[in-house]
């Protein structure tokens, strides 16, 4: 359980220590001419060889071991915060750690591997992220509870598309292992319309934060 008496340099402390981690998925993540490649892909309906994109940022971190490094520091130092202020197990810190990167990675803009559709909901700048990383350590923190209804809408539709795109990678799993070359859309289009709704979830979260903003600002007009 989250300690209410934590001090605020504490809690500052891990808000860093997470974005600092995350950074090391932006730097590391998939470049440019990759994402050309994945979008193609997509176009030519073989998004089935696509593996979802933690996946392909492991394969960056064998290949760059210096990264390697400096990621795994980062992640035990957040993993050490964020133990001291909930006092969980070792293991289950570690994996709502995780759990708060991997959904920072799939609202950054700057790591989206779907290409630009009309009418597409954005993804999150990077002073939105550390909003939002805030907002997910209190969430975390506070045994995942939230009196905060959008927070709640946006953790509600990550689940879904976690389960999602556990399925999409078994599925991949499965053609790999009897010899598929193709796969159905199904499970892709709902991987992406829940990606779509997940950042959606977050823009409204994000659009009410500006709102409560400037209703505080005296000078706001």
């Amino acid at each position: 359980m989250h300690d209410d008496s934590a001090s605020a340099e504490e809690l500052a402390a891990l808000r860093a220590a997470v974005l600092r981690d995350h950074d090391q998925f932006v730097r590391m993540g998939p470049k440019r001419r990759s994402l050309r490649v994945a979008r193609r892909l997509k176009q030519l309906h073989l998004s089935w060889l696509l593996i979802p994109w933690y996946l392909v940022l492991a394969a960056w971190f064998f290949f760059r071991p210096g990264s390697w490094r400096r990621l795994a520091a980062d992640e035990e130092q957040a993993v050490h915060l964020y133990r001291r202020l909930s006092g969980k197990d070792p293991r289950v810190a570690r994996a709502e750690v995780w759990r708060i990167v991997l959904q920072l990675g799939a609202l950054d803009e700057r790591l989206r591997l779907d290409e630009e559709r009309p009418g597409a909901p954005r993804g999150a700048d990077p002073g939105e992220v550390e909003a939002a990383v805030g907002a997910l350590l209190g969430y975390y923190l506070g045994g995942r509870r939230t009196e905060d209804e959008l927070l709640g809408e946006v953790e509600a539709v990550w689940a879904e598309y976690e389960e999602l795109t556990e399925q999409q990678l078994e599925r991949a799993m499965d053609r790999k292992r009897f010899g598929r070359r193709r796969a159905g859309p199904m499970v892709d289009e709902r991987v992406q319309a829940a990606a779509d709704r997940y950042r959606t979830a977050w823009r409204r979260w994000f659009d009410r934060r500006v709102e409560d903003g400037l209703a505080t600002d005296p000078g706001a007009r």
